[in-house]
C-alpha cells in the first residue's frame, strides 16, 4: 500500500493558518484558532508538536518560542486526503472513486448544456 500523508481535520485546520503565514509560533496559531473556536493553548501546542514529529511541520527555536512551518503544500495535503478516501472507501480504485463523484455531483455546466434550442433540435424530424 502506498504511503501518503492524510491530515486529521484538526491538523488541516492548523495548516490552513500556517500555509498563508509560512511560519508561526504556537501563540500566533492559538490566537488565530481562538477566534473560530475555543481550544486551550496547550492543545494547540501538543498538536503542533505531534505534527512536527510526524514530519508535517518543521520546527525551529527563536528565543524561548518554537516556530513551526509546513513541510507540505495545501495541494499535497488535499491529495493525501483523496488518496486516503480512495484507499479506504474505493479499494484503491481511482476510476471507481471518480465515477462515484461524477454520478453524485454532476457538473452544472454539463447539465445546463441541454438548452431549449438543443431540445428543439431533438424534436425536429
Amino acid at each position: 500500500m502506498k504511503r501518503f500523508t492524510c491530515l486529521t481535520p484538526g491538523e488541516f485546520e492548523l495548516m490552513e493558518i500556517l500555509w498563508p503565514m509560512g511560519e508561526a509560533s504556537v501563540r500566533t496559531v492559538w490566537e488565530k484558532v481562538g477566534s473560530s473556536r475555543s481550544l486551550a493553548y496547550t492543545t494547540v501546542m501538543t498538536v503542533l508538536e505531534k505534527m512536527y514529529r510526524k514530519g508535517i511541520l518543521k520546527q525551529r527555536k527563536k528565543g524561548k518560542a518554537y516556530l513551526y512551518s509546513p513541510t507540505l503544500s495545501r495541494e499535497e495535503a488535499l491529495k493525501g486526503v483523496l488518496e486516503h478516501i480512495c484507499e479506504i472507501y474505493f479499494r484503491g480504485s481511482r476510476r471507481e472513486m471518480a465515477r462515484f463523484i461524477k454520478d453524485q455531483y454532476p457538473d452544472r455546466e454539463s447539465s445546463q448544456s441541454a438548452t431549449p434550442a438543443s431540445d428543439a433540435q431533438k424534436a425536429t424530424p
